[in-house]
């Protein structure tokens, strides 16, 4: 992944372009599925492991210079049937892809060791929620089509009582406001320090106007996700 600054940044317009739609001729009467995965294997045997420990096996082979495995994408797919006849492994779905949208993965920093700033502007598109062994975000912010690099970042900041607080942020990097565009980012919970002390995750979060808050509770939660990286 690109890097400015010394840290890790999202590039957002290469983010963007990534996203193929497979086909855009398929029936409106077509049924479709989504869910944020994790591809597994090589070459010509890729499969796309969900959050939910199913396994994806694309209907057209995947290009493999291109999909690396551990790489995290949501994906929207058509349900072809069950797959006992193409693989032995149980819980696999043969599906035509229609749509990749890649995942931005980064760990969790901790604040007082972070270098660079998070206070530009980002909305959600819907609430954090655990899955895979991560903490996912579907977002917003401003851009503009000069391919400037953007960094997105979870930064944990205080344990107070059993509260673990934290910050998702936005460096616009000097970028204009010119566009809303929205991406999506996955954050590994074994990153999360300090939380068999917390019964709970407060999540802060600034757009334009005011900072809003976000609780996640933590009871039995962390010890039920699959960890996709450790």
């Amino acid at each position: 992944m690109p890097k400015y600054f010394g840290y890790s940044a999202l590039l957002v317009l290469a983010m963007l372009t990534a996203t193929s739609c497979m086909d855009s001729n398929l029936s409106e009467n077509t049924y479709y599925e989504s869910a944020w995965c994790v591809v597994q294997g090589r070459g010509n045997q890729i499969a796309l492991v969900t959050d939910a420990n199913e396994i994806l096996k694309p209907s057209e082979s995947l290009d493999s210079v291109r999909f690396k495995s551990g790489d995290r994408y949501r994906v929207f797919y058509i349900p072809l049937g069950n797959q006992s006849t193409y693989s032995t492994v149980s819980g696999t779905k043969l599906v035509e892809i229609t749509n990749l949208q890649p995942v931005y993965v980064e760990g969790i920093r901790m604040r007082e060791a972070f270098i660079g700033t998070v206070n530009d502007p980002v909305w959600l598109n819907e609430d954090p929620f655990f899955g895979g062994g991560f903490l996912n975000f579907d977002f917003q912010f401003y851009s503009s089509d000069t391919g400037i690099k953007h960094g997105i970042h979870l930064l944990q900041d205080s344990l107070v009582g059993r509260k673990l607080y934290l910050k998702f942020g936005h460096d616009a990097n000097g970028d204009a406001k010119t566009i809303t565009t929205s991406a999506l980012a996955s954050f590994p919970t074994s990153s999360l320090k300090q939380a068999s002390d917390a019964d709970s995750l407060i999540i802060w979060i600034r757009d334009e106007v005011t900072s809003h808050s976000y609780r996640l509770a933590l009871k039995d939660t962390l010890n039920n996700l699959r960890t996709a990286y450790p």
